[in-house]
């Protein structure tokens, strides 16, 4: 167990961003993961969704971009965009062992983006997330990373990495009208 808690310490030390490889998506949007790639594709309630995930040794990544272009619902309409983040917000936070200990709007110009804090405990282990909810066009990308409480020090520098390394394929904004 001290020979993990030090191989551990030491990654830390190691330049971090340079292990951290592009990830180009057909749903217009890129990203850095640490590591190879794992992409699904779901499709529920007729909205399809694409699932990017990853982990390392201490932090899981996911990345799931939903298309509701087919719905008769428009993300230029604040209130139907904050209806859905409600609905994904309980998603995430509803079961039994969930605590929400931050929500936050990130500011940012045509396009809404929330940010959720939240632990679980996951097989006796406390686990906490960081997830961003990602309004654009018609589209919801959604952004989480987490790891065991414990390494809180390690996910908030991969947080930092991974949430900024996102960018938009398509940079113009387009109306949904």
């Amino acid at each position: 167990m001290l020979v993990l808690k030090l191989l551990l310490s030491l990654l830390t030390l190691l330049p971090t961003d340079a292990r951290w490889q592009r990830i180009e998506t057909d749903q217009h949007i890129s990203f850095l993961f640490p590591n190879n790639v794992q992409k699904l594709q779901r499709k529920t309630n007729g909205i399809p969704s694409y699932i990017y995930q990853t982990k390392d040794l201490t932090c899981v990544f996911g990345v799931v971009c939903s298309d509701f272009s087919n719905q008769k619902i428009s993300f230029s309409d604040p209130n139907h965009a904050l209806a859905i983040y409600e609905q994904l917000k309980k998603g995430s936070v509803d079961m039994e062992t969930a605590i929400l200990k931050n929500e936050q709007t990130v500011p940012y110009e045509n396009m809404l983006i929330k940010e959720i804090e939240y632990s679980i405990i996951k097989d006796k282990y406390e686990m906490t997330y960081f997830k961003r909810f990602i309004f654009r066009n018609n589209k919801v990308y959604q952004v989480t990373i987490g790891a065991k409480t414990r390494h809180f020090d390690i996910l908030k520098e991969e947080r930092e990495i991974f949430f900024n390394s996102f960018l938009f394929t398509c940079l113009l904004y387009t109306s949904d009208a």
